[in-house]
């Protein structure tokens, strides 16, 4: 997962910020699945009453209620609520999925109410009162919060179960028509009810975003979405006293609803660990930590430094596969922060070019910093702890060195160095190493399969000692790998091109390729497209 980006450089399984219209927060999601549950109880003890009641004081509708197309459609609304209740009751699906499925639960109690207002003869001789349909409308857009486009549409197809079962009742009833005057002041209400749970979303929405402001913003605002990862989301943030913006990563609101407790004990321990250990990361090109803690809602963050770059992923996705100076000159930062950690014992195991990013650093272009050691592992045998949890893998299929791939126990920091061979091979050729069909497929092909030499794979010219740089680093037994990213180092600097790409040359290319104006450097801002801010003690 990529990180901290100022742009919109994200990588893979990374998502882009998503619009407050498209959307709503994790926390309001999981309110408005109780109020539905809420909401579905009342609709079910109201239909099962109403049936009963009716029944007692107006015994001429008893036919209409014994007609089976009502009473299927009553039996529904008491069966959906009771789904909806247990599904939310029991955590079998996401709140966001019995959201969803509530929309489809609005429909069928709205057909319900239709179908049996409908089949009743339009005469003098029962007592209707208003269309409860529009009353169902306004009670669910009003209790059950959700996106004013979405409450829109779902309250307008409610609001058109009316005309749709008067219609077809009026052909397998044989029902006096109504006159249009009368057929049209049914048909009015529902629709007006339909834009009033519209207005009532939006202020719903506006009154959430207000709140969430008006709280004490502590130390950091968080300002807008910058991705999401396996674990964690990543929010461009701004302190409050000083004029600093940083990068704040927080575990996933939704990973963490409905966790098991081992679940969410692995993840806030693997953020702890990954916070702490790049806390004692000292080296300029490893992504600075300002701070870490836990937010108002027990949520484990920390805050970094916010970089002006792109990842490597986007460079070679946008610009195609680079020169082997500059490749090299990019690979040589990378084993400068790598030597610190693996001096302090820590082996990375997550390289790949989403995260590491070539950045803008004062008047410095191609400034590399390395980012997400959130699968970072001590080498001391007593701290062999697996901190996994289901559906976070350790490394990456396309970047994942084959001791890491076999599950060895022992590992060091010539893992890493298979990985950034990986890397320097897709900055060269623009391909992965193994082009496999599975991850599975793909990691096995780690272990077994030889790679082409990249000059294979590319019309552009590779210099053979940098090619054999990077074959050498992709050897399948450690042994036969570079012994140290220092010795790593002094390769690169033995390779012919090693100081053709200046500082001069990235310059120029920044000022060419990435200029600030550049949409791949600085998001394109767009208002409507802003979560609600959220804050961060």
């Amino acid at each position: 997962m990529q990180d901290v980006v100022r742009a919109t450089t994200l990588g893979q399984g990374t998502s882009p910020h998503v619009s407050s219209e498209a959307a709503l927060s994790p926390r309001l999601v999981n309110q408005a699945a109780t109020r539905l549950c809420w909401v579905s109880l009342l609709a079910a003890v109201t239909t099962v009453g109403a049936f009963v009641i009716q029944r007692l004081i107006q015994p001429e509708i008893v036919e209409a209620q014994r007609d089976p197309v009502n009473a299927l459609a009553l039996l529904a609304n008491v069966l959906c609520a009771a789904g909806i209740i247990a599904l939310q009751r029991y955590r079998v699906v996401p709140a966001a999925t019995v959201l969803q499925l509530g929309m489809v639960f609005e429909l069928v109690v709205a057909f319900s109410i239709s179908t049996l207002e409908t089949s009743l003869p339009f005469s003098d001789g029962f007592v209707r009162g208003g269309s409860n349909l529009a009353i169902w409308i306004v009670i669910v857009g009003f209790l059950v919060p959700n996106t004013p486009l979405v409450t829109l549409s779902v309250a307008l197809l409610a609001a058109s179960t009316w005309p749709i079962a008067y219609l077809i009742n009026q052909a397998r009833l044989d029902l006096a028509p109504l006159p249009l005057n009368r057929l049209l002041a049914w048909i009015f209400v529902p629709y007006f009810a339909a834009l009033l749970a519209y207005f009532i979303s939006r202020r719903v929405e506006h009154m959430e975003a207000a709140a969430r402001k008006a709280q004490d913003l502590g130390s950091y605002y968080l300002e807008s979405l910058i991705g999401k990862g396996g674990m964690g989301e990543v929010w461009r943030a701004r302190h409050k006293m000083l004029a600093r913006e940083a990068a704040i990563k927080i575990i996933r609101p939704e990973l963490m609803h409905g966790a098991t407790a081992r679940q969410a004990d692995v993840a806030v321990r693997r953020f702890e660990r990954e916070a702490r250990v790049t806390a004692d990361l000292q080296s300029p090109h490893t992504v600075y930590l300002y701070d870490f803690g836990t937010s108002r809602e027990g949520h484990f963050y920390f805050v970094m430094e916010l970089l002006d770059g792109v990842s490597l992923q986007k460079l070679v996705q946008v610009f195609g596969p680079q020169p082997g100076s500059r490749v090299i000159h990019l690979l040589r930062q990378v084993c400068l922060s790598l030597e610190e950690a693996h001096a302090r014992g820590l082996v990375h195991r997550d390289l790949k070019p989403s995260n590491i990013m070539a950045c803008k650093v004062a008047l410095q272009h191609d400034f590399v910093k390395v980012l997400d050691f959130g699968l970072v592992k001590p080498t001391q045998a007593e701290d062999l702890t697996h901190l996994t949890m289901d559906g976070v893998s350790a490394g990456t299929p396309g970047y994942i060195a084959p001791e890491i791939a076999m599950g060895d126990e022992r590992i060091d920091g010539r893992a890493d160095l298979y990985t950034l061979g990986c890397v320097a091979y897709f900055l060269l050729t623009g391909t992965l190493v193994f082009n496999e069909t599975s991850p599975t497929a793909m990691a096995v092909a780690h272990v077994q399969k030889s790679p082409e030499p990249p000059s294979a794979r590319t019309e552009l010219p590779i210099a053979a000692d940098l090619e054999a740089v990077v074959m050498q680093c992709l050897a399948k037994k450690p042994g036969d790998r570079p012994t140290s990213a220092r010795a790593l180092i002094r390769l690169l600097d033995a390779c012919a091109e090693a100081d053709q790409w200046c500082d001069e040359d990235a310059d120029g290319w920044w000022r060419t390729h990435l200029p600030p104006s550049s949409s791949h450097r600085i998001p394109a801002v767009d208002p409507q497209a802003q979560p609600s801010p959220v804050l961060v003690r």
